[in-house]
């Protein structure tokens, strides 16, 4: 039997409510003063899924809203136990290191499997030199 019907996203809506002061500045976020870098969130709290994370990436310098993404760090294909890594060569993947899955922050989407869904996206708003990610 065949169904219409679309798998889900193994990683569920996750709430994440993160405050990062002074991005731009903040010594800890310097890669993303230049566009396709990413850095991994650092928090006293737990975020995202299973308490994996989440990494920002910023997708283009504009002074605009849309110049940064926010993705969990959690695999699409392990949802219960792996923590998605920044690759070291191109700062816009992440790559899982239990299932081999690398997936594009410039879109969320897989390059390679065996995952077959997307990555978790949070909203970013940029507000007065400080990012918001929920």
């Amino acid at each position: 039997m065949l169904s219409c019907k679309k798998e889900q996203n193994p990683v569920p809506f996750t709430s994440v409510n993160i405050h990062v002061f002074n991005i731009e500045s903040d010594p800890q976020y310097s890669a993303l003063r230049s566009p396709l870098n990413s850095v991994y969130v650092s928090s006293s709290n737990c975020v995202g899924y299973n308490c994996n994370g989440v990494v920002v990436f910023r997708a283009k310098v504009e002074g605009g809203h849309d110049d940064y993404k926010a993705f969990d760090r959690t695999c699409t294909h392990e949802a219960d136990t792996c923590a998605m890594e920044i690759d070291s060569a191109f700062p816009d993947l992440l790559v899982c290191p239990c299932c081999g899955s690398v997936f594009s922050m410039i879109g969320g989407y897989m390059q390679q499997g065996p995952a077959k869904h997307p990555l978790r996206e949070y909203s970013c708003d940029f507000y007065d030199g400080d990012l918001y990610i929920r």
